[in-house]
């Protein structure tokens, strides 16, 4: 769906083609800043933008059985990215909590939110035709998760989409279900006497499960149909834990004295299908050139350091002139990932007063290539090339009962 709009970005020129300030950009007004912009997870943005197999509320947008995954009672996460190579200006913002009710339920809400500030490119709708100061996307969403048999997650989620494709006017609102489900097994696939904690994960999610590939963007008396996107995803992940000597590290500090002499690794990958869905009145058919797969790895040195590596691959439309006129400029979205983080005992440094543990997670690296090569992209996004993200996320200690007895 939206992909071939997000990728297939138009440009058409006006007046002098040689000036790059005077070309005009256009760009379609749909949700492909929430579905195609950066995950609402720093973790898994680092790892090849796989989100379906890692746990946690950070990623109940794109499996709500992630929901399932969490094993303390309260889990608060947010982040924030900035950095696209053709969505000049733009951010992505999500706030998540999850509570869990009892051993088989998980609950949680979300808000997701991207913004556009002072872009080049100019909204459509219909007739209508205008450079905007701000545009924005958001998602609101409900969800939860339960554990009908052990290991084995299912979930389910409603999605209430605005978009403001003029400023701080609403121009389309819609609603999505969304469910997935999430299975792990023990095993012991890899036989070597050190390495232990073997653990697969199988993951499955359906975006938009009614299949509402069609929305309608107004802005007063002007209409103008779009592509909402349908998302297959399938998922597996493998986890493992070797023995970590870091006894060159004890001599600086007795803050590492404690810690476990271990690494844990995991990976993870990912395929994703977009469907095209019933309704043929829709701006592209996107579903013919848009299939992803990512990959991902992990290595958490001592429970507290861990760095991230990942490939992301997206097939975009072919390069060259598109449909109504104007020219496809982007490409295939590809390239490495990168990023780490630490987990802060915050618990335990402050000998128990405080019951939160927090992730801290960092993406400084450079952003995925969606730019073609074989037309001359104008210098403005071509010198968009840096990504930040940045995530925390608080846990709260689930306390003995005995402390809880103990307290004031």
């Amino acid at each position: 769906m939206v992909n071939r709009l997000l990728t297939g970005i138009l440009f058409m020129l006006c007046v002098l083609p040689e000036s790059e300030a005077q070309y005009k950009y256009y760009i379609p007004t749909d949700y492909n800043g929430i579905f195609y912009g950066q995950p609402t997870s720093t973790r898994a943005t680092a790892m090849g933008l796989t989100t379906i197999t890692q746990g946690g509320v950070e990623n109940v947008v794109y499996n709500p059985a992630s929901l399932g995954v969490i094993q303390n009672r309260t889990e608060l996460y947010y982040s924030y990215a900035k950095g696209n190579q053709v969505r000049i200006g733009s951010s992505n913002r999500f706030e998540g909590l999850a509570y869990r009710i009892n051993d088989k339920i998980v609950a949680g809400f979300s808000r997701m939110r991207y913004v556009e500030k002072n872009s080049p490119w100019t909204t459509i709708i219909g007739w209508y035709e205008d450079s905007q100061e701000k545009r924005t996307q958001a998602m609101y969403t409900l969800s939860g998760s339960y554990s009908p048999y052990e290991n084995l997650q299912v979930g389910a989620s409603g999605n209430w989409l605005i978009g403001k494709s003029v400023t701080d006017v609403t121009t389309n609102k819609v609603f999505i279900i969304s469910v997935g489900s999430i299975y792990d097994m023990e095993t012991d696939w890899i036989r070597h006497e050190q390495l232990s904690n073997q653990r697969i994960r199988f993951a499955l999610s359906f975006v938009n499960l009614l299949m509402k590939n069609r929305i309608e963007e107004r802005y007063q008396d002007y209409l103008h149909y779009r592509d909402m996107p349908i998302h297959l995803t399938l998922g597996s992940s493998y986890n493992g834990t070797l023995p970590f000597n870091y006894s060159f590290l004890k001599g600086f500090t007795d803050f590492f004295n404690d810690m476990p002499e271990t690494v844990d690794l995991s990976f993870h990958v990912q395929i994703r299908e977009t469907l095209r869905g019933p309704k043929k009145t829709v701006v592209n058919g996107n579903y013919e050139s848009n299939t992803s797969i990512g990959l991902g790895a992990e290595a958490l040195f001592m429970d507290f350091f861990v760095f991230r590596l990942g490939y992301f691959y997206e097939t975009r439309p072919d390069q060259g002139p598109a449909e109504g006129g104007g020219y496809w400029m982007t490409d295939d979205k590809r390239g490495m990932t990168f990023g780490y983080g630490f987990k802060v005992p915050v618990y335990e440094l402050t000998k128990q007063k405080v019951p939160v543990n927090a992730d801290i997670d960092f993406v400084t690296f450079r952003v995925l290539n969606e730019l073609g090569t074989t037309t001359t992209v104008p210098a403005i996004f071509s010198k968009n090339n840096f990504l930040f993200s940045f995530g925390v996320k608080l846990t709260w200690v689930n306390k003995p009962t005995a402390d809880l007895l103990s307290a004031p």
